[in-house]
């Protein structure tokens, strides 16, 4: 489990990297880093993998965010690298 959560750290701060003028929202970055999530039809099992994807990343975005390598903004649900 820990090498899912590791590559998943590396696709955000990869993301975050290449587009360091650019905010993403959770969903905008589960759907960039998580290319295997696709929205068919919106029913409960697709909605319920969807909030699980979007709590996988939002993990990883504040284990990222706790260390200091990206800044998770809590109000508007948007993260972004941060550049010193």
């Amino acid at each position: 489990m820990p090498d899912i959560s590791l590559k998943l750290n590396n696709k955000i701060l990869c993301t975050l990297t290449q587009n360091y003028d650019k905010s993403f929202t959770l969903e905008e970055l589960t759907k960039t880093v998580l290319p295997h999530f696709e929205r068919m039809n919106i029913n409960n099992e697709n909605l319920s993998l969807e909030r699980e994807k979007q709590a996988n990343v939002l993990d990883a975005l504040i284990f990222l965010a706790d260390n200091g390598l990206i800044f998770l903004n809590p109000l508007t649900d948007e993260s972004s690298i941060k550049i010193s």
